[in-house]
């Protein structure tokens, strides 16, 4: 078992937030950068969240935002670990904090069907969400809130601490999911979009960053579903570890405890060579004859199987033995039934999966260095990747959306209102 993908999750609720809560914020304020995913109650029509006019899919969003809920956030703290500045050094090593939080609108919200059967599917608990759920309201902070000393400690406060960390935001496909944390966990959103990009600006100084469209419009994979980019940037870091090139390696907090669930995300491939892959899943993540198709869903699979497509089309007769020694390498793993697929999807997971691809991205950047050139220096990697830096993915769309203040746009008043609450000091705008 690789020990890099053996993830150690805390399993936060109502019940354990205000004992974890120190060691959450602390983990959040020591971070070189935040993952986020968010597990919904439902997104409404998708004919409408993908408008053709992107003020529209906007303000549609906005609506399901405000009607439907967040039932679980998931967040994964990366800290740059060891000497920033050591020259001598060629991997990122990240000591890596993941949270899977259960929420619990106490507001009347809209559940669709199709969302919770998906989430049953793959395992969550709705039980354990209405029992153990923690509360919160939308929109505006509420007359006598923020000031006083607090006894206990929300998922609004701990938006709050996420903003005031001021390290790089890592969402995948995230509009949505930042519309949703607006709306659920800071203020009520500003009726135009130039208003909430001016809004985000202010509150991620340090950049927002979207793996889906590092995927789509940088990396350029066959597919930008999480799944197969996380499998696709497990297979490109091991094969830089293998050709001793700058990578990615994740420590995680491996203590037992009763708030700890260990999730294995170690590449392994099913037994299904004799199945020929599914395009339909392999392509978009999805299957809509999954519980009865009889072709392959590997998406490692599918991933290692095009690897060995791009070595034997280099041209170079060296690059051409290490990529396929490298596959050789990696094939030799773990094999599983179909019955142990993998399940990801849950808030947690999909966090650190998302931090995982943010992070090979940027070892993938250095490993192409001049020689020399192996500074660790954070500040300097993140602005190597600059290009992708507040670039929201839109959906069916060949350009992203930019996270900036217009000279036509002002942030909004709640936002003004709700950050000078946070920092008096800070000027919002």
């Amino acid at each position: 078992m690789d020990q890099d993908f053996l993830v150690s999750v805390l399993d936060v609720h109502k019940d354990n937030l205000q004992f974890i809560w120190p060691s959450l914020v602390c983990s959040i304020q020591n971070s070189s950068f935040i993952s986020l995913d968010c597990e919904l109650s439902g997104l409404g029509s998708r004919k409408l969240i993908n408008s053709q006019a992107v003020d529209d899919r906007f303000i549609n969003i906005c609506e399901v935002a405000k009607t439907r809920s967040i039932i679980s956030l998931g967040l994964s703290c990366f800290k740059l670990s060891g000497p920033e500045n050591d020259e001598s050094s060629k991997n990122l090593n990240f000591s890596v904090q993941t949270f899977n939080l259960m929420a619990l609108c106490s507001e009347d919200y809209v559940v669709e069907p199709s969302a919770l059967q998906f989430l049953v599917t793959h395992g969550f608990d709705f039980h354990k969400q209405y029992s153990q759920g923690i509360p919160y309201y939308r929109g505006n902070d509420r007359a006598g809130k923020g000031k006083a000393k607090k006894a206990t400690w929300d998922l609004r406060d701990l938006f709050a601490v996420v903003i005031s960390a001021k390290v790089p935001l890592v969402l995948h496909n995230g509009l949505v999911d930042l519309v949703f944390l607006y709306q659920n966990l800071y203020a009520d959103l500003p009726t135009k979009l130039s208003s909430f990009l001016a809004d985000l600006e202010v509150m991620f100084p340090n950049g927002i960053f979207d793996t889906k469209f590092v995927a789509e419009f940088s990396v350029r994979t066959n597919a930008s579903f999480l799944e197969y980019i996380f499998r696709s940037h497990q297979l490109k870091n091991m094969n830089l570890k293998n050709s001793s090139r700058a990578h990615v390696i994740c420590n995680h907090t491996l203590i037992e405890s009763d708030f700890i669930d260990f999730w294995d995300c170690s590449p392994r491939l099913q037994n299904e060579e004799d199945l020929e892959i599914c395009s339909n899943y392999i392509n978009h993540g999805f299957c809509n004859s999954e519980s009865n198709c009889k072709k392959s869903h590997d998406v490692y699979r599918a991933v290692l199987l095009e690897d060995q497509k791009k070595a034997k089309k280099r041209k170079r007769k060296d690059d051409n033995n290490i990529a396929r020694t490298e596959v050789e390498n990696v094939i030799n793993i773990t094999r599983s039934s179909r019955q142990e697929r993998f399940k990801g999807h849950r808030a947690g997971h999909d966090a650190f999966m998302t931090g995982f691809c943010f992070a090979s991205f940027i070892a993938q950047k250095m490993s192409v260095r001049p020689n020399g050139a192996n500074t660790v220096c954070w500040k300097e990697l993140v602005a190597e990747v600059a290009d992708v830096r507040n670039r929201v993915c839109l959906s069916g769309k060949d350009f992203p959306l930019l996270i900036q203040k217009s000279a036509f746009s002002k942030c909004s008043k709640s936002h003004l209102e709700k950050y000078e609450r946070l920092f008096p000091s800070d000027e919002a705008n």
